[in-house]
């Protein structure tokens, strides 16, 4: 019976190291900020650091303006207008290619307005725009999910993007910050 239990209690001392170190790695992360890239360090390479939360796609600059439009959306469920601006600052200016134009207006006209109102309109056309170009673009790390809200853009709906598949509704943020579904994994 000694010999039975030997390996039994070595298995179940396993699978609790291993549940206890991923409830601890969730717990460091924080619910708030789980989809938020600042909140994970960064290695100072050329090579993003691909955690679960970060997004990595074949083209370098394909990955940078995504992670700039996921800091962006961030933003806008904080509720945080002058971060929302300076977020979608970061997101225009990594918009040169002339193949972006349209993507580019739509980050110029966030970055340039304190109306978080005015600010989500233009980001019902951002996200619709980013969700082409990810489903057009190779995923090489990370999860990407498109979610929607039927409520958003005066009830006619609107998308975007999230690294989780937890709601954090940047259309509404702390309003109606669950209000939403996943509705697509984009691979």
């Amino acid at each position: 019976m000694k010999n039975l239990s030997t390996p039994f209690t070595l298995s179940l001392l396993i699978v609790l190291s291993v549940a206890c170190t991923s409830k601890s790695t969730e717990d460091h992360s924080g619910l708030e900020n789980a989809d938020n890239p600042e909140m994970h360090e960064t290695t100072p390479s050329d090579t993003p650091t691909v955690t679960a939360s970060t997004v990595a796609f074949k083209d370098e600059a394909t990955t940078q303006i995504f992670n700039a439009y996921l800091a962006m959306k961030d933003a806008l469920v904080e509720n945080d207008v002058e971060k929302v601006s300076a977020e979608a600052a970061k997101l225009e200016a990594l918009l040169d290619d002339e193949k972006y134009n349209s993507i580019k207006v739509d980050a110029e006209n966030i970055a340039k307005s304190t109306d978080p109102t005015s600010q989500r309109e233009s980001f019902v056309s951002l996200s619709d725009q980013l969700t082409e170009l990810a489903k057009k673009s190779e995923l090489t790390a990370g999860d990407l999910f498109l979610q929607h809200c039927p409520m958003a853009n005066g009830n006619k709906g609107a998308n975007w993007l999230s690294l989780s598949e937890k709601i954090r509704n940047p259309y509404f943020g702390d309003k109606m910050l669950k209000c939403g579904s996943v509705t697509e994994k984009i691979y």
